[in-house]
């Protein structure tokens, strides 16, 4: 990498972490791309360069800390063998990647989507969990009384739940909710006793 093309980087993850903090502060219509450029130190030209408008930059943000692999099928044999441990740990790190950015990603969303289904969850981590819970099935680890298509969506959908009370609530104690729920939701579905 030269010497360029390492500064654009450096200012390339710098509008994003900034503008992270400042979204999750002032609120992301009250942020604008000069209270961006007075925080990091950047012109408006160098920003502008990098990003097309404040929507690019929340897109921009989805991408390089939500829509990305979180490793569920590195190793995959050995993982479906013990599913309960892996499972947990995805539901959780998908998780703290959403409270990394926090709220004002997930209440923003609809800025470049229209897409329901995807809140909570990203394209990527969809599939790896659809993979996940394919092969497990076949390994007979994880009960195949609901097709994994079913099973993904039940699970996102319940990540759904937990992600809205933590944007909804102020007091809500997302770590609390996910160590009481996910637990016994993962055992009852690897077991067959939850199924649709």
């Amino acid at each position: 990498m030269t010497k360029r093309q390492e500064k654009s980087r450096t200012n390339y993850n710098a509008v994003l972490d900034t503008s992270i903090v400042l979204f999750n502060k002032k609120g992301y219509k009250d942020t604008t791309i000069k209270d961006i450029c007075e925080a990091t130190g950047l012109s408006n030209g160098s920003v502008y360069h990098l990003f097309r408008n404040k929507d690019d930059i929340l897109r921009h943000i989805y991408e390089r800390d939500i829509n990305i692999s979180i490793g569920l099928t590195q190793d995959l044999e050995q993982k479906v063998q013990d599913p309960y441990h892996y499972l947990l740990n995805f539901m959780l790190d998908v998780q703290r990647l959403w409270e990394k950015t926090g709220p004002m990603l997930l209440s923003n969303k609809s800025h470049w989507t229209t897409s329901r289904t995807s809140l909570g969850c990203s394209p990527i981590q969809r599939e790896e969990l659809h993979t996940f819970i394919t092969l497990a099935q076949e390994r007979g680890t994880i009960a195949n009384t609901s097709d994994p298509a079913t099973l993904v969506e039940f699970l996102f959908t319940m990540q759904r739940g937990i992600l809205y009370g933590w944007i909804i609530r102020d007091d809500f104690d997302m770590d609390m909710y996910a160590e009481t729920f996910w637990p016994p939701v993962i055992r009852t579905l690897i077991s067959g006793e939850l199924s649709f």
